[in-house]
């Protein structure tokens, strides 16, 4: 076998082979850049996902604090007034905040009277008309017979709209269900399903936890008598006194027989902006300790953009 000694070599062939050399070093350079690069993106990702992990554990932590915070709260004799108020609390890295209310302040789907709900709607609905035939609708879902009212929607209303069945003719479940009344959307179902409850049973409201858009349903209301009276109210509530009476008539409307039984309550704590968590509870005061049922609210979320795809394609 032949050898080649390098002198043998033409200039020539040296700067050829030197080329070649030299490009395959730059290629292999590359390919340790490129592996380096993606052990540390790697790295980096698995840091991420560690930090996010650790970051869920603690707010959800915090988010049990919370509602530890509202129990303990209901315990003493006079803990929050449950109007919605925000509480709110620095507990470790999570900014802590909790709200309760009380479903006696709320208008209760299955037996507010029609002209509360129509007074609820309003805000969300110009049109007279369509307010009323929405309220009639309402009104022939949660009853038990199958006889329309006036403006109202049984059956044959709903087929004829394209939907597959009618209303139910029993009382709601759930706020949620609401959705599924003929000539109810999203929006509208967003503005008015905060100051709804289906666990009252109650014809009445209670107005020393009621919010302005509820208080703003009853007969006699005014935005600036309605706003000065829940500042009353606050200040009342922190300065241990009695509080005030509704300064305006709001018979036979108005009770406060069913306060301190139905809550719920709304924790959320944000540790970064990427970590930020919401929890729902509803509670139930009576026996011994209270009886508490959480909600979720990403499921009801998906229900709700459901029925509204349904509603929005039959339309």
């Amino acid at each position: 076998m032949a050898y080649v000694q390098t002198s043998q070599l033409s200039p020539q062939q040296l700067v050829a082979d030197q080329g070649v050399v030299l490009v395959t070093v730059l290629w292999v350079l590359l390919l340790l850049s490129l592996i380096a690069t993606n052990l540390s993106l790697s790295g980096r990702g698995f840091a991420r996902q560690t930090q996010n992990t650790e970051q869920g554990v603690q707010a959800a932590q915090a988010a049990d604090g919370g509602l530890n915070w509202v129990v303990w709260n209901l315990q003493q004799g006079r803990g929050w007034l449950a109007d919605g108020s925000e509480h709110q609390l620095l507990l470790g890295k999570a900014a802590l905040s909790v709200a309760l209310y009380d479903e006696s302040g709320k208008l209760d789907l299955n037996a507010a009277p029609s002209e509360l709900l129509d007074a609820l709607l309003e805000p969300a609905i110009v049109d007279n008309g369509q307010r009323a035939a929405l309220v009639a609708a309402i009104e022939d879902w949660r009853d038990a017979d199958d006889l329309v009212r006036l403006n109202g929607a049984e059956e044959a209303d709903y087929l004829a709209a394209g939907r597959e069945r009618g209303p139910a003719n029993a009382p709601f479940n759930r706020v949620v269900e609401l959705l599924q009344v003929l000539g109810m959307d999203l929006s509208i179902y967003q503005q008015v399903s905060p100051n709804l409850t289906v666990m009252t049973r109650s014809q009445t409201i209670n107005p020393q936890v009621a919010s302005f858009e509820v208080l703003m349903t009853l007969p006699n209301a005014s935005e600036s008598v309605v706003r000065a009276y829940i500042d009353n109210r606050r200040l009342a509530w922190d300065n241990e006194l009695d509080l005030p009476e509704l300064p305006f008539n709001a018979d036979p409307y108005v009770s406060v027989a069913q306060t301190g039984r139905f809550y719920t309550s709304i924790t959320r704590a944000v540790i970064s902006p990427t970590t930020d968590l919401k929890r729902v509870v509803l509670i139930t005061r009576g026996g011994q300790s209270p009886k508490m049922e959480p909600v979720d609210t990403l499921l009801e979320l998906e229900i709700a953009q459901l029925l509204n795809r349904e509603n929005r394609y039959e339309q």
